[in-house]
């Protein structure tokens, strides 16, 4: 019996679909239900969790496997989902530092971004650090982590623990961005980044009313299964992830805009058309973003 013939695209969708390590994630994500009554702090404490890959089509000719990817989500859901997290607990930089650290120095990407944060802000330091925030933000760059290589262009930009460098600053901004992949992939993945913002702000706000129920609980009622004290620091600590989160897309809003001015010179109307695309994504995410920072500020006065 001779077997039907199997156009070449085909063998890509077929490979790509019989990996075992690939996990495939639908746009109907779940997002973890709110808990009214909360047992522990690591309920409503957000982490960085790296999900499997997925395979994602394009079309109906051809298929291709992302990368794993990180996304914001609650300890116990991570889990769940088959991801490997890491929390950074921003009440306490110092002792953040020291946990950070060991992973940083094994190689996670996510890891040495936030150790290269708190050098180049000085967090819980007597001053910044700019050249070891350059070296930490270099070390996850190469990596092909984003928001490294975003805030490894600023540095190159400012000449801040770095020399100055235009096109080495613009270089990093173009491997953020993914400004240099094929357009059909760029659309895709900016459309699965859409995606999971919105589903990370819809946890982000769930879990800041959650916030504010045990917060009334444990004052006017002293009957919240958490501390009034457990609760302030975990306030806080998610009050300072969202304002470095919604910094981390200004950075980005920049480097866009960067590159938009460079590629008018160039002519590259399509290049500059998919900027324009991701610039009004961010825009979107920063105005979320900053909503969500302002209930978690109400509830810390």
């Amino acid at each position: 019996m001779n077997l039907p013939s199997i156009p070449a695209w085909g063998w890509l969708t077929l490979i790509a679909l019989l990996g075992g390590c690939v996990s495939q994630e639908t746009v109907q994500t779940r997002v973890p239900e709110e808990r009214s009554d909360p047992r522990r702090v690591e309920d409503l404490a957000l982490v960085d969790c790296l999900l499997p890959g997925q395979v994602r089509q394009l079309g109906t000719r051809m298929t291709y496997l992302s990368p794993r990817r990180y996304i914001k989500t609650t300890q116990s859901d991570c889990g769940i989902r088959g991801g490997e997290f890491i929390r950074f607990d921003r009440a306490d930089y110092r002792t953040a530092l020291q946990v950070l650290l060991p992973k940083a120095r094994a190689g996670d990407a996510v890891a040495q971004t936030y150790v290269g944060e708190i050098y180049e802000k000085g967090l819980g330091l007597p001053a910044p650090d700019y050249a070891a925030a350059a070296r930490w933000y270099a070390q996850a760059a190469a990596q092909g982590y984003a928001p490294a290589q975003t805030n490894l262009g600023l540095l190159y930009e400012r000449g801040l623990g770095v020399p100055r460098d235009k096109a080495k600053a613009l270089n990093w901004y173009r491997k953020a961005t993914g400004i240099t992949q094929d357009p059909l992939i760029f659309e895709s993945q900016l459309k699965s980044e859409r995606e999971a913002f919105q589903r990370e702000i819809a946890l982000r706000n769930r879990i800041a009313a959650t916030l504010r129920q045990q917060l009334k609980a444990a004052q006017d009622q002293n009957d919240s299964p958490l501390s009034k004290a457990a609760l302030k620091r975990l306030t806080t600590s998610l009050h300072r992830d969202v304002e470095s989160e919604q910094e981390q897309v200004q950075r980005r809003l920049h480097a866009v805009r960067t590159l938009e001015k460079e590629m008018k010179k160039t002519s590259s109307t399509k290049k500059t058309a998919q900027m324009g695309k991701l610039e009004l994504s961010l825009r979107q995410q920063s105005d979320a973003l900053a909503d969500n920072r302002y209930r978690l500020a109400m509830m810390l006065k």
